[in-house]
């Protein structure tokens, strides 16, 4: 199933001698991209890649005033063409709280429709040239399981080609059944791969050595039509499942892909399936996102249900921890009030999709805890719930936002708080904690497109410092104040020293 791949040309320059790069002074507003991701931070938030105009990348080092380390001159085929743009990822596990002896991300990758570019952040002499020629076009382009290898699916899902960045071998993989991230995935710390492919109109699973991509494993499923796969955190399980069509399946496999056990449930309308899945990181629940508004969680041990989240529109009455966002009488922004107590729930209509309801998001805490949801048909919903092993589930909140939610990002430093970010065309960032009064900070400088945003993880000071990023640039920042008082303070240098979080800043329910 493995074979030498028809791609052009891979090109690999190993280095010579070091070239020294003079800092150049940067202002993060002024850096001007093209696309919705011409702008990236590396995984740690360390080092940022701008798309600079349509022929340049410049790499900012966030350590060091925003000033530009590096600018990169792209391949005529690729400059304004860029449909990829990816960090690698670090080496090893993500850490939680890295300190300045961990390292980032190290690689970059750029791609246009049939050619791939990768650099190196710390050795300036090294690139990569992945040429497909005229006759081939990729859909998806990604590093794999390390930054020396790079993975790329071809149009129509014809076969996805494995490029080895080390020795600049090629592995071809044919009929894989997407041309996505829901279709494959590299099991932690080993680098197995984990594909699903459409082999004579059956769904077939397979499993894969890291490196040279041999066959471990090919498991013909039971799926009617499989969705997606994923690796449990911890990498001893694989779960598949099926389409919404059907009734709600889920398979459950083992590391080197044997078939372990289904989980499964009746129900009447067969449209009512499941949307997707998402594990606990600690491995020990599997949430189930359902088209009926609910949550099955599963224990991870025997893969049966321990309990279902119902849907909170079932619940009829409002409580006090249902916080609504509404334009501020003393701001020209918007600012949450408490959901008026009632009998029904009155805010189904605010920017809701209109489409078939479904769970369509799922995020646990780092803590594994608490989760948070959100409905397909009610993207502008985002709701919290409780799901300690010794207590019943339950849902402890909520928030009503006037824009569709994009993001939702748990703090890692503290488990219990959550920022959200919307598809406003005002830019701000919505930050919560259950029982606390949420707040919302609008963001200078930001001038429109597809805001994103990430926690910066090397944040010593436990500030809550974030990074913050749209179209056609970025910016490093902490929220302080509460209410209309809410404010967004921006930083040079992520490791200058910043104010703690503070729990006066989110005020009690109902204080």
């Amino acid at each position: 199933m493995s074979t030498r791949s028809q791609i052009k040309q891979l090109s690999i320059f190993s280095p010579t001698s070091p070239i020294y790069v003079p800092q150049q002074e940067f202002a993060p507003a002024a850096n001007k991209g093209s696309g919705s991701a011409s702008v990236i931070p590396s995984e740690y938030c360390r080092y940022i890649c701008a798309l600079a105009g349509t022929n340049k990348l410049s790499i900012i080092c966030a350590l060091e005033d925003q000033s530009i380390i590096r600018t990169i001159t792209l391949n005529e085929s690729i400059a304004g063409h860029v449909k990829a743009l990816r960090w690698s990822k670090p080496p090893g596990p993500l850490i939680a709280e890295p300190d300045a002896f961990t390292p980032d991300s190290q690689r970059i990758l750029c791609a246009s429709g049939n050619r791939i570019s990768v650099w190196d952040l710390h050795d300036e002499n090294w690139s990569a040239e992945i040429e497909a020629g005229d006759a081939l076009h990729f859909t998806h382009v990604d590093f794999a399981a390390t930054h020396d290898e790079v993975i790329a699916f071809s149009e129509f899902n014809a076969h996805l080609t494995v490029f080895s960045l080390a020795t600049g071998g090629q592995n071809v993989i044919k009929s894989p059944k997407f041309a996505n991230a829901t279709g494959y995935g590299f099991r932690p710390v080993t680098g197995h791969l984990a594909l699903l492919l459409k082999l004579d109109a059956n769904d077939t699973l397979t499993i894969h050595e890291p490196e040279t991509y041999e066959v471990i494993t090919t498991m013909t499923l039971n799926t009617v039509d499989a969705q997606g796969l994923k690796w449990s955190p911890n990498g001893a399980w694989l779960a598949v499942w099926d389409s919404a069509s059907t009734v709600p399946r889920v398979e459950i496999y083992t590391a080197d892909g044997q078939y372990y056990r289904t989980y499964s449930e009746g129900a009447k309308d067969l449209n009512l399936g499941v949307k997707t899945i998402e594990w606990s990181p600690d491995s020990q629940l599997m949430a189930v996102g359902k088209h009926d508004g609910t949550v099955a969680l599963l224990n991870c041990k025997t893969f049966s249900l321990l309990s279902v989240l119902e849907d909170p529109l079932s619940f009829g009455s409002i409580g006090r921890d249902i916080y609504v966002e509404q334009q501020s009488s003393v701001t020209n922004g918007t600012e949450y009030v408490l959901a008026p107590k009632s009998t029904v729930f009155p805010y189904t209509f605010s920017n809701a999709s209109g489409g078939v309801r479904a769970v369509s998001s799922i995020t646990f805490n780092q803590t594994g805890d608490m989760l948070a949801t959100i409905d397909h048909s009610l993207p502008h919903i985002v709701w919290m719930w409780l799901v300690k092993n010794s207590q019943a589930p339950k849902l402890i909140g909520g928030l009503i936002q006037k824009s569709s939610i994009r993001q939702l990002l748990w703090y890692p430093k503290f488990p219990q708080f959550l920022m959200t970010i919307n598809e406003d065309d005002i830019p701000t960032a919505h930050q919560w904690i259950c029982n606390h009064r949420p707040r919302i900070a609008r963001i200078p400088l930001a001038d429109g497109g597809k805001y994103s945003a990430s926690w910066v993880r090397a944040d010593t000071d436990q500030s809550g410092l974030i990074w913050y990023g749209w179209q056609t640039g970025y910016t490093f920042g902490y929220v302080t104040g509460s209410g209309t008082e809410t404010s967004f303070t921006q930083v040079l240098n992520i490791e200058d020293e910043h104010p703690a979080l503070t729990m006066d800043d989110f005020p009690v329910t109902g204080a």
